[in-house]
């Protein structure tokens, strides 16, 4: 049976603060037409955003069913994988294979990624975040863009909101993993689908927690992604690009609250 008539947003169970929530309450003003973006810096990011995605997936579908009665559609949400393929997510309904972005070690790479998506939901993995540069034009225009900001957090640990997985939900987290398992590491797979049913934590992000976050991907190219030969040829100097160069200052030292299955 296809997701599009599995899940149920009001199946999954919330909480703020410990108290009971709902959908709404976590992404205000969530539509069919929104688009989410879950960063993997490593295997395993994704799954512990897996609630939280199917309960977008969800929300999803079930605006569709009430608008229409024929299509065949899915949801705009990506993966963005930094260095390499971290899993395979079809199982969370992130489908086709082209929504799994791949993209270099490189915060500005994984911002304009990000942005040239249309994002408009982020969820980023735990982390200490990091100081690094990004293109002026990119940090604004993901800060006007992106209407919600959450990163990963373990239960035990910091966090504001946690998403039980739906009772449907979690026979496709559990084949999420156990279908990357080659890249999770087979003992680290069953543990991940054994947590399938876990509730998962999530922190809200502010806008510059959110660039710092993005920074903890690597360093950025120096030449902001322009090639040698098309700065030659486009006649840009060192000047030109240093107008559109921000960067972004180093959070804080906190602790991380670990990163286990």
């Amino acid at each position: 049976m296809h997701t599009a008539d599995l899940l149920r947003t009001g199946e999954f169970g919330y909480t703020r603060d410990g108290a009971p929530a709902g959908f709404a309450d976590l992404l205000p003003g969530f539509t069919a037409q929104d688009r989410l973006g879950v960063v993997a810096l490593e295997p395993g990011d994704v799954l512990r955003a897996a609630p939280l995605l199917l309960a977008c997936v969800g929300a999803f579908y079930e605006e569709m069913r009430a608008a229409e009665s024929d299509f065949y559609l899915y949801p705009d949400f990506f993966v963005f994988h930094v260095g390499g393929l971290t899993g395979r997510h079809s199982p969370l309904d992130v489908w086709p294979q082209s929504k799994e972005v791949v993209v270099p070690p490189d915060p500005q790479e994984l911002l304009a990624a990000v942005n040239d998506r249309g994002v408009t939901r982020l969820v980023l993995p735990v982390g200490p975040g990091a100081g690094g540069v990004v293109m002026l034009h990119a940090a604004q225009l993901a800060a006007r863009r992106l209407r919600t900001v959450l990163t990963t957090a373990p239960v035990r640990g910091e966090h504001t909101w946690t998403v039980r997985p739906s009772p449907a939900s979690v026979p496709l987290i559990r084949r999420c993993a156990r279908i990357s398992a080659d890249l999770l590491g087979g003992e680290r797979a069953e543990r991940f689908a054994d947590r399938a049913p876990d509730a998962r934590g999530y922190t809200e992000l502010s806008a510059d927690e959110a660039l710092s976050a993005l920074c903890a991907a690597g360093t950025t190219d120096a030449s902001l992604g322009f090639t040698g030969e098309y700065r030659a040829r486009a006649g840009l100097s060192d000047k030109v690009l240093d107008r559109d160069r921000f960067t972004v200052a180093a959070p804080p030292v906190r602790g991380t609250g670990g990163a286990g299955a």
